[in-house]
């Protein structure tokens, strides 16, 4: 048994047992409680939080500036069925605030930089693989759950800055449903089905039915119907010269647009 002297004069044993390496807080022993860090053939065990926020990072480290796990052409493997890499299961039992389980921001200080706080991307290689997602985003509730305000699966929102946006230039959009081609050969014929947008009705069928009853395909929510807003009535036939091909339940219909308003 060793015993050192740690941060904040926290003084730190360590001890081998039960075929692991345990360093624990000398004051409260060896419990959950006491345990920093354990190091054993079942992995590495921590005891308090880890805190980057005084990790040193070097420029040249771009693939993983202070995380790192493998890369593109050196990977993490292992093959084995419903496979978790990353598994994090919390529960907070809090009964007010905004609590999450991962918060993720970057502040993008360059002139002319850009980026994401998050770039989640699946890629099925030479292989004829059975359903993928690039990210799939829910929210659950219990057989009595329920919410009083507002419940969605995924919220994207753009915050727009208190400033006139004269003469900066920019393309702005709360969402972005994008059809990549990568290239020339590209062509989508034998597919079963292509859109940009698909909303489904999944589930049990009883509930299916209830909620095919009650939902709205789309909602707008804070604007006004009104000449130069985004909704304005219109009764001009002619001015119909458009349209979008859709499919509802089924079958190939057609959403007819204006091509001027009134």
């Amino acid at each position: 048994m060793t015993q050192t002297q740690g941060t904040g004069n926290t003084l730190v044993r360590s001890t081998w047992a039960s075929g692991s390496l345990y360093f624990f807080a000398k004051a409260t022993g060896r419990t959950t409680a006491g345990d920093i860090l354990s190091i054993g053939t079942g992995g590495v065990g921590l005891g308090q939080r880890i805190d980057f926020t005084n990790v040193n990072i070097s420029s040249s480290n771009t693939d993983g500036g202070f995380l790192k796990a493998g890369t593109s052409s050196s990977r993490v493997v292992e093959d084995t069925a419903d496979m978790k890499f990353i598994s994090i299961y919390v529960d907070n039992g809090a009964t007010s605030g905004d609590n999450r389980a991962m918060y993720l921001r970057e502040y993008i200080t360059g002139t002319g930089g850009g980026g994401e706080a998050a770039r989640i991307f699946t890629d099925v290689e030479d292989v004829r693989g059975g359903t993928a997602h690039g990210a799939h985003i829910s929210l659950k509730f219990g057989t009595t759950g329920s919410i009083t305000g507002l419940g969605v699966a995924s919220r994207n929102t753009l915050h727009l800055p208190s400033q006139a946006f004269t003469g900066l230039g920019g393309t702005y959009a709360a969402t972005q449903p994008e059809i990549w081609s990568d290239g020339a050969a590209t062509d989508p014929v034998g597919m079963t089905e292509l859109s940009l947008i698909r909303c489904v009705l999944g589930g049990n069928a009883s509930g299916i039915a209830d909620v095919d009853d009650d939902a709205f395909l789309v909602v707008l929510d804070g604007g006004t119907t009104g000449s130069g807003n985004i909704v304005a009535a219109s009764t001009t036939e002619s001015n119909y010269s458009l349209s979008a091909r859709c499919k509802l339940n089924g079958v190939t219909c057609y959403l007819m647009f204006a091509s001027a308003a009134g």
